[in-house]
């Protein structure tokens, strides 16, 4: 038993990480994520069987598709094989002491991803074989046995007996049989992996006719359905016949065999044309048509066109035509419904949605903008079942693995999200938003060089979002390269047509951690504070209902705050501009906690459970400043408990400082509309003389003023200055600021907020050895010269002797004003 456990063991050892295990353990070293029409398994030399979502799979197991056929598998290091129709692979153990795992290809098309290492891999086709370390990569065998493969990510050394060549990122090598591999010319991503796209439904039942019966699962949403029966439709018949094969082969990504079944369809034909511009704007190629849709079906496919145009108002459009052309055609209603959330309309888009669910009840798409409408209301559980659904019904669909991503993210999973997160990249690799929230979850996890590969590669596949490059910013400002990533945000910028509108434009997780960047520690760590005040400023007036614009201006007002409490410029417009983003962001937006400018490291999804942050500055002339939170959200409930505290023994006689400040915010979300907040403050702080001085030599120096009195008459005073060695404030607030508010959105744009607080301080003042005492609260003074020993207030005077008489002369002449009730302001006049 003891030797049986050690052979397992060393067994399971020397597998390499792409399968993992040997089948030996009972374990799982693969399983099928994902299948459409025909995919079969061959285990251990047995016979081909049906294969079902969920299989396990092993060392020496094969799999093969059928035509319209397409599978994926995911290794248990995560990295992922997709397979192309008429494909059949074995993943076999190392032979030969190379160590490596193989991979043998003998038909057909395969992308490989990976995200979490490079992998090496021993590649064998009928026409040559290699090593290769990569991490993304195509590798497509035609049934001659010539070999094209295109590198990504990583590098491969592919020959034969011919020759040998090393091919690195970026670069495609084509091999046939007998003869030498050499390089070919890269084209397009989207071109090279069109197999992998993912096709929506365009077409309107409706404009078909004598199907029907055939009809009944597309009619329904269920693209995989009408997929499965396509064999029952007949190759050649009527142009409805023509179109509606076509259009149902086209979601399984063969473009060149749904152009084909398009023979005899006149090219002036709206559908046909309908099915013709939705390959343009899957493949984010330029399309040119004549005049206006005619139809519903031309109507569905100009809205995807606009849209991958990143026209959201013109796509949002041209679905509402389709509807009102064809009132009936559910996978309308339910795109009219994905566009109005991108707008932020959550209300309106579930009245479109579910008139969509209605007429088409297997629409995946449906089922997926569900769930993030349910997200959007914090019901992440419904949320998930919801995107459980649409990967059921259509496994191909990113936006259901992205969904299902972020709500376990969201939930505490982080590894099941990211997990969910990748898959949706392996199954539409050319979509940029997809590539963009991977690069998100990498980043959150501290794995930059992933992050940043992911972000470049969004960019590359549109350059026209700007979602990319603002995530891009917050990535680079996490490393420190300041320069880079305000050279990042202002293309984001540029992109959003120059609105100052600091999140994506699809809205797919509402883009809540946008809220948790401190976009304005960009700006400061770089220099640049004046320039983080001007955009924070202008975010807000490009649209002063966003989150993001007022926490980015509190940062900004927030960098440029007096630590000694003096010239208090901008801590009012840091308390206001973080009391408004609190209030507008919905619960889960981002922690809570009041020290924004402290939060170096910031997260970029949100997600339910607890969270603490703590930090600590000691320096060298031994001032110590301590933050702490403890905060946390779940469901519809957020809270955040901070604490500050501050010491400074200073570098002159009597400029300490010493500081508390405790803070309990809690926000609650009664609706999908209406949220409210509660706030309590404490503070307390001590301190001499922190007056900034530019001439030290004024302590102690004596001076005469002449005052009249009553009378008229002028009388000398002499006085000496010794208040700076004596000064002392006391400034308690228990509690400072009690505040009740709350927040109704009506819709995107349109918001009522009512706050309701009470604020509440006792300051002290106090000087000792003083003749006469002045205090300066001109703020055009660098300090004050003096300060009144104040004891109690009688009416309009003081009882400070013996300089009775001096103060009632001084108010006589303007130098003191607002004398009473234990309180005064006043004004120094050399």
């Amino acid at each position: 038993m003891a030797l049986a456990r050690i052979r397992n063991l060393l067994l399971g050892m020397v597998l390499l990480p792409l399968i993992g295990i040997s089948q030996d353990t009972g374990r799982r070293d693969a399983v099928l994520v994902e299948m459409e029409k025909t995919v079969e398994v061959q285990v251990r030399g047995g016979a081909w069987k049906s294969a079902v979502l969920g299989t396990a799979l092993a060392v020496k197991d094969r799999v093969r598709t059928g035509e319209f056929s397409r599978a994926a598998i995911r290794f248990t290091d995560l990295s992922m094989l997709r397979v192309d129709e008429l494909t059949t692979i074995e993943i076999s153990p190392p032979t030969g002491g190379s160590g490596r795992q193989e991979l043998d290809v003998q038909r057909g098309g395969t992308y490989f991803f990976s995200r979490e290492k490079s992998q090496e891999i021993e590649i064998r086709t009928p026409a040559a074989n290699g090593a290769l370390r990569g991490t993304e990569f195509e590798l497509r065998v035609a049934s001659n046995g010539r070999t094209r493969l295109t590198m990504f990510d990583g590098e491969v050394e592919l020959g034969n007996a011919q020759g040998r060549m090393r091919v690195r990122s970026g670069e495609q090598v084509e091999v046939e049989v007998g003869r030498a591999p050499r390089k070919t010319p890269v084209i397009e991503a989207a071109n090279i992996i069109q197999w992998c796209l993912y096709y929506p439904a365009v077409l309107d039942p409706a404009e078909l006719h004598g199907l029907d019966a055939s009809l009944a699962p597309y009619r329904s949403g269920d693209l995989p359905g009408a997929l499965a029966a396509l064999g029952r439709v007949p190759t050649a018949g009527s142009i409805d016949t023509r179109l509606y094969r076509a259009a149902v082969i086209l979601s399984s990504g063969q473009v060149d065999k749904a152009r084909a079944a398009l023979a005899g369809v006149p090219a002036d034909d709206s559908r046909r044309q309908a099915i013709e511009q939705l390959i343009a704007a899957v493949k984010l190629e330029p399309w040119s048509r004549v005049g206006a849709p005619r139809t519903s079906s031309g109507w569905m496919a100009e809205s995807y066109y606009q849209q991958s145009r990143g026209d959201l108002e013109a796509a949002l459009r041209a679905a509402r035509a389709a509807t009102e052309l064809s009132p009936q055609f559910g996978y309308a209603w339910a795109r009219v419904a994905e566009l109005e959330f991108s707008f932020g309309r959550t209300a309106r888009a579930k009245g479109m949605l579910d008139r969509g669910l209605e007429l088409a009840p297997k629409n995946a798409q449906a089922h997926a903008l569900q769930g993030f409408l349910l997200s959007a209301q914090n019901r992440m559980g419904a949320a998930r079942r919801s995107f459980e659904t649409a990967i059921a019904l259509d496994g191909a669909l990113g936006n259901a693995w992205l969904g299902r991503g972020l709500s376990a993210i969201r939930q505490g999973h982080e590894e099941e999200g990211r997990r969910d997160l990748q898959t949706a990249a392996v199954l539409e690799p050319n979509r940029s938003i997809l590539r963009s929230y991977l690069g998100k979850a990498f980043s959150q996890v501290g794995i930059h060089a992933k992050a940043n590969l992911e972000f470049d590669r969004a960019k590359e596949l549109d350059p026209n979002d700007p979602t990319p490059w603002l995530y891009s910013a917050i990535q680079r400002k996490q490393e420190n390269r300041y320069n880079e990533a305000i050279d990042d945000l202002e293309k984001s910028v540029t992109l959003n047509e120059n609105r100052r509108l600091y999140r994506s434009r699809f809205l797919l997780d509402q883009d809540l951690a946008v809220r948790g960047a401190n976009l304005a520690s960009i700006y400061e760590k770089d220099g640049m504070v004046e320039q983080s005040v001007r955009e924070a400023v202008r975010a807000v007036n490009s649209d002063y209902s966003s989150a993001a614009a007022h926490l980015f201006l509190s940062n900004s007002y927030n960098a440029r705050s007096d630590p000694n409490r003096i010239a208090l410029r901008f801590e009012s417009g840091a308390f206001n501009e973080l009391l408004l983003s609190n209030l507008l962001a919905p619960v889960g937006g981002g922690p809570l906690s009041q020290f924004v400018s402290q939060q170096e490291y910031s997260k970029l999804f949100a997600r339910d459970g607890f969270g603490i942050s703590s930090a600590t500055e000691y320096r060298s002339d031994g001032e110590f400043s301590q933050t702490a939170s403890q905060y946390g959200t779940f469901g519809n409930i957020s809270y955040a408990l901070d604490a500050a505290y501050k010491y400074r023994d200073g570098i002159r006689p009597n400029n300490g400082l010493s500081s508390f400040d405790g803070f309990a915010t809690f926000k609650l979300q009664l609706s999908p509309q209406d949220t409210v907040l509660f706030q309590a403050q404490f503070a307390d702080a001590r301190s001499g003389d922190v007056f900034q001085r530019y001439d030290q030599s004024v302590v102690g120096r004596e001076s005469t003023l002449e005052v009249p009195d009553g009378d008229g008459n002028l009388h000398k005073v002499v006085t000496k200055n010794t208040t700076a060695r004596s000064f002392h404030l006391h400034d308690q607030q228990d509690p400072a600021v009690l505040m009740l508010g709350w927040h109704r959105e009506w819709s995107p744009g349109q918001h009522t907020l009512l706050v309701l607080s009470r604020l509440g301080s006792d300051q002290t003042v106090s000087a000792q050895d003083v003749g006469v005492n002045l205090v300066d609260r001109n703020v055009s003074l660098v300090a004050p010269l003096d300060v009144f020993p104040t004891t109690r207030g009688l009416g309009d005077d003081f009882v400070v002797q013996p300089q009775f008489a001096l103060l009632r002369a001084l108010r006589g002449r303007g130098v003191i004003s607002n004398i009473g009730g234990g309180s005064f302001d006043l004004a120094y006049r050399s």
